[in-house]
């Protein structure tokens, strides 16, 4: 690997970034030197060429080697007690999960009175029980070092040999967090918490089921982890403003208000910073969430005539907040002219509103797609007022409104959008 770019990445449940770059030498060594300031934690060491691996900082001198043998990409920690005893019991799983992929079909569907399944599944326990110890060892004799913290949450949950498929996704549902303490912030100094959240809700998800079976699913799983997480208020504010951000992404508006509508932040005596923050966030969806009036707002298009949306008088008002920037928007815009060609503005108005900063490159636009319906600019970005007073934090985000401007769905594609109008 020599001659590659190698990056340092922070990845804490509440921060990800660079935090600094450099390049291998001929033969593929490289050096960072770390800033006094830097927070102990979970960083990510990444090459140009694909590999990468997490190392721990905990104010210690660290280097390491890659290895490559059958199992893949490892790491040999030279110096550094943390990545040692993490890379211990990191190691063996990489080696041992490997092996139990390969067997693990076998003692779920080959016949249990062949001699053969029994030598695989006793194989299969041992390789089970070596992790185990192996991780109970760690922390027992560590204490005191990040390493034991984070090998907690690296122990994966078996389901007990002999269940069938869906038996073990039960069994999982039910003690996929047995070896989390939700009560240990230490864990929030690395990002496993939330790829166990994603892991843990692709538990409640199936190909065969429709999208509201899959959110109806899904939002019994979200009972589960918020009521794990509540077991401390920065652990809980971590993992709400993960699952917001999440579900925000991908237009899971239901899990978002279930959030709102069961957050336990009332729980809390501390009325800390992120907390505060959480709080907003909450009460903005809760205002937002169907069936709410949409909150009111006038502003000039950018023709110069006025738009008060509690003024427009249609049967469906149809919120566009979009950008000249954004491709999926520009994917959007020839359905929406469409809808403004076929109905009338009594029976739907559409509005766009912009979250550009260049007033040109948006006129540009409207003008190469010939726009007709209109659109308020106020040139501020996500910074705009009307972007926050609807929380805008992706484009494109539509809100749809009836007569009397209640929100009566959030389409966030064109399907969506078709489906809601009903065509």
């Amino acid at each position: 690997m020599a001659g590659e770019k190698i990056t340092l990445m922070q990845i804490f449940a509440d921060k990800h970034g660079l935090i600094d770059t450099t390049y291998s030498d001929e033969i593929g060594n490289f050096r960072f030197l770390l800033t006094d300031g830097l927070r102990p934690g979970m960083y990510r060491v990444a090459a140009s060429s694909g590999p990468e691996i997490d190392i721990i900082y905990n104010k210690e001198d660290i280097r390491f080697v890659f290895v490559r043998d059958e199992y893949g990409t490892y790491v040999q920690v030279i110096e550094s007690v943390e990545n040692m005893i993490y890379y211990d019991f990191v190691n063996l799983i990489q080696k041992n999960l490997f092996r139990l992929d390969v067997l693990s079909p076998v003692v779920t569907y080959y016949p249990k009175n062949d001699p053969f399944y029994g030598e695989v599944k006793n194989k299969v326990q041992n390789l089970r029980e070596e992790i185990s110890k192996r991780a109970q060892e760690l922390t027992r004799n560590n204490p005191e070092t990040m390493a034991s913290h984070f090998i907690t949450v690296e122990h994966p949950v078996f389901a007990p040999i002999g269940l069938n498929e869906e038996e073990q996704k039960e069994y999982l549902k039910a003690h996929y967090f047995d070896h989390i303490d939700f009560s240990d912030t230490v864990l929030l100094k690395t990002s496993r918490i939330n790829s166990m959240i994603i892991n843990y809700l692709t538990l409640y998800q199936s190909r065969e089921d429709d999208r509201e079976t899959t959110e109806n699913n899904l939002l019994m799983a979200l009972d589960t982890v918020l009521e794990k997480s509540v077991a401390n208020p920065e652990m809980y504010a971590s993992v709400v403003d993960f699952l917001l951000e999440g579900f925000q992404s991908i237009g899971f508006d239901k899990g978002m208000e279930y959030i709102s509508e069961h957050n336990q932040l009332d729980q809390f005596c501390e009325n800390t910073e992120k907390l505060i923050e959480l709080q907003g966030k909450l009460e903005l969806i809760s205002r937002l969430a169907i069936g709410k009036t949409a909150p009111d707002f006038s502003h000039a298009d950018m023709n110069g005539n006025m738009i008060h949306l509690d003024d427009i008088k249609a049967e469906k008002t149809l919120l566009v907040f979009w950008a000249a920037w954004c491709p999926h928007c520009k994917e959007l815009v020839p359905e929406l002219n469409r809808i403004a060609q076929e109905y009338s503005e009594q029976q739907i108005k559409i509005i766009g509103v912009s979250v550009d900063t260049s007033l040109p490159d948006l006129q540009s636009v409207i003008d190469a797609y010939e726009i007709s319906w209109p659109n308020i600019a106020e040139g501020k970005g996500w910074d705009g007022e009307i972007p926050g007073l609807y929380g805008i934090a992706a484009t494109p985000t539509m809100y749809l409104l009836d007569a009397d401007k209640k929100i009566i769905a959030k389409p966030i594609n064109k399907r969506d959008l078709k489906k809601a109008l009903g065509y």
